[in-house]
Parts: C-alpha cells; sequence; structure tokens
C-alpha cells in the first residue's frame, strides 16, 4: 500500500461506515463520539502489537489528483491542515447531527451554500469555533470547502456535509477521478 498523504480520505465501509482524512503521512483526523474530531495516530499499538489505521479491514483510501494542482499542491496540502486544525480546536462531535444524516439531501443546495458562507466568515475573522458540531463525513467535507474555491473541482467536495453519509462521500470521490489507493 502507498504511504499515506495529507488530504487522503480514510473510509471504513463497515456498519454505517466512517470517514477520515489524513492529515499528514503519520496522522488521521476523523469526529468520534469518542474524542470529537481529533489526530489519531496511523500507526497504533494494542497489547503489544503494532497495527495501522490504514490496514483496517474493510478500509478505502482515496487519494486526490494532486497532480492537477501542477505545482500548488504542497500549498494546498498545508492549507487542508491548516483548516482541519482549526476546525478540531472546538468542533464536537454531535449525536443527533448524526442522525440528521438520514434526513435531508446531500445535494449540495442553498443550504449548503449558505452555511459554508458562514463558516468562511468565522474563518476569515478567525473566530472560533468555525463548527461547533460536525459528523465524520461533514468534518471532511467542510474542511476540503474550506481549503478550496467552489470553482476547484474535483478538490471542492460537493455535497451538503450537514446530509452526506459516510458511503456518499466515497461515491463522490470514485465518480470525481480520485485515485483508490487502498481497497
Amino acid at each position: 500500500m502507498p504511504a499515506i498523504e495529507t488530504g487522503d480520505i480514510f473510509h471504513w465501509t463497515s456498519g454505517a461506515g466512517h470517514i477520515g482524512m489524513a492529515f499528514d503521512e503519520k496522522s488521521v483526523i476523523h469526529a468520534q463520539m469518542k474524542g470529537n474530531f481529533h489526530l489519531d495516530t496511523d500507526q497504533q499499538s494494542s497489547g503489544g502489537q503494532m497495527s495501522y489505521l490504514s490496514d483496517t479491514p474493510g478500509m478505502q483510501i482515496y487519494r486526490p489528483p494532486w497532480d492537477k494542482l501542477g505545482g500548488g499542491a504542497d500549498a494546498k496540502k498545508a492549507e487542508l491542515r491548516r483548516v482541519a486544525e482549526l476546525i478540531s480546536r472546538r468542533a464536537e462531535y454531535g449525536a443527533y447531527r448524526a442522525v440528521r444524516l438520514l434526513l435531508g439531501s446531500s445535494t449540495f443546495g442553498p443550504g449548503a451554500v449558505t452555511r459554508l458562507r458562514k463558516y468562511r466568515d468565522r474563518l476569515a475573522a478567525n473566530a472560533q469555533p468555525i463548527i461547533k458540531t460536525v459528523t465524520c463525513s461533514e468534518a471532511v467535507i467542510i474542511t476540503y470547502q474550506l481549503a478550496f474555491p467552489l470553482s476547484e473541482a474535483p478538490f471542492f467536495i460537493r455535497l451538503d456535509g450537514a446530509h452526506a453519509m459516510p458511503g456518499t462521500v466515497g461515491t463522490w470521490v470514485r465518480s470525481n477521478g480520485w485515485a483508490k489507493i487502498k481497497s
């Protein structure tokens, strides 16, 4: 398996699924009820045994087509890390938001545009929290939406994070030219 890179999207496919994002080559940022939106190292130790989150059975990892940015990929990866770190300072996992995923449409429509505008205003003003409560999918989607302009496809994830299930994110990245680097 290739080494993970900033921006790789981790899709745990078991159960209802789960979404995370490689923060750097050694850690993953994701939202869970236990730990809110937080960093975990890819390398884990349990009972004297070493394992990797990226090797979890049922895990799929997708990489954005960084080559489409030419020489700007490193700057965009740095922006993803910056935005993810700012969101993680105060965002809490919202169990009620997880239920809300089942209601409404994951289409990037007027409601998503309004919320994104509010988050962008908070980011520009350096106001905290940028977003108060998140689900795993929403945290990753919003991180990408704040780091990339709407016009920068396929990096701007055109989904409504408030209603996008993990499987929906997996389907979106697959259908928008992201490379599957782990099945």
